[in-house]
């Protein structure tokens, strides 16, 4: 059985990056992160929206566009998310911020790109699934202590 923590962040699609930004931390009182120029924090800190540049239609289906729409998941335990995802018949796979997705057999080799599993549900939405201390978000806790 998977074993998830809490929602740890919302990822939107940017076409505007500063129409965005007035809309999230002007309007809606979000905070900017102090080292990640996309990323917006509520003031507990609690959960994240990242604004993911993109285009206005997605084109290829392999774009920093497509990945833009998605939620996360915390887990503190990415390689039984893996196995999980993989064991219900689902394609696991990790992404880069380019966008280019590379689908995994092994949970042993979850290094690739951001350090973060996705996997799309039954309706075709995009999950994301994060260990804070690992990927991405390792860099982020760093930078915050």
């Amino acid at each position: 059985m998977i074993t998830i923590n809490r929602l740890n962040l919302m990822g939107v699609r940017a076409v505007d990056q500063a129409r965005s930004e007035a809309f999230y931390v002007g309007v809606l009182g979000l905070e900017p992160h102090p080292s990640k120029n996309n990323w917006l924090r509520t003031k507990n800190r609690d959960l994240s929206v990242h604004l993911m540049p993109g285009t206005e239609r997605s084109t290829d289906g392999n774009d920093v566009a497509d990945l833009a729409r998605h939620f996360a998941l915390e887990s503190d335990d990415l390689e039984g998310v893996f196995d999980g995802l993989l064991a219900a018949g689902y394609t696991p796979f990790q992404a880069e911020l380019t966008g280019k997705r590379k689908e995994l057999a092994d949970s042993r080799d979850l290094t690739f790109g951001i350090g973060t599993v996705f996997a799309f549900d039954p309706d075709n939405n995009l999950v994301e699934f994060v260990d804070p201390t690992r990927g991405i978000f390792q860099e982020v806790l760093r930078e915050s202590s």
